[in-house]
């Protein structure tokens, strides 16, 4: 799995400059920044091909110098609040493979970044100071009508993201179960 991340992400962790990576199927791959929201320096994380994106915020310094195993976490909790069991989300990561860092995958996928990210500043909901998934954000930002760059018709993140799990044999027409926002 690729973490495409941003120049300026890369100069806050003060990382040295990333390399393009092994071509890979953009499901397999994901844009990463770090914004300022609510006086928070906030995750998020876009997927390349299909723009299902996480949110994460109350991160600790010594949790940045992890990024992989941060945007892990939060793919799996979106993964899961959207309805893919254990044994689905189990299955990505394993096909995607161990996270590796590397520049981010093209103008389209980081103008997806970038629109989520802006999506994000109308979300009505606060941050849930309690928690770093944040499960509100998270849940509109995959309800923005988009056409991502692996697509060229325009739906929800959420459905995307499902149909390149169809797409990869991980689901047949799996039923998705939806949680509401609490």
């Amino acid at each position: 799995m690729q973490l495409g991340i941003t120049i300026p992400l890369q100069k806050t962790l003060k990382l040295p400059k990333q390399s393009y990576g092994e071509p890979e199927d953009l499901f397999f791959c994901w844009e990463v920044h770090r914004v300022k929201y609510e006086g928070c320096n906030t995750l998020v994380a876009v997927n390349a091909n299909n723009r299902f994106g996480i949110v994460m915020s109350g991160i600790k310094a010594s949790e940045w110098k992890n990024l992989p195993k941060l945007v892990e976490e939060g793919i799996e909790a979106g993964m899961y609040m959207e309805g893919f069991s254990m044994k689905e989300i189990d299955a990505y990561f394993n096909i995607a493979g161990p996270p590796v860092l590397t520049k981010t995958h093209g103008r389209k996928p980081v103008a997806g970044l970038n629109k989520a990210i802006e999506y994000m500043y109308y979300v009505p909901e606060s941050l849930d100071k309690q928690r770093k998934f944040q499960a509100a954000h998270c849940w509109r930002m995959n309800r923005d009508i988009c056409s991502p760059s692996g697509f060229e018709d325009y739906n929800e993140p959420k459905d995307f993201f499902r149909s390149d799990m169809e797409r990869i044999g991980i689901i047949k027409n799996n039923k998705i179960i939806k949680f509401p926002i609490q």
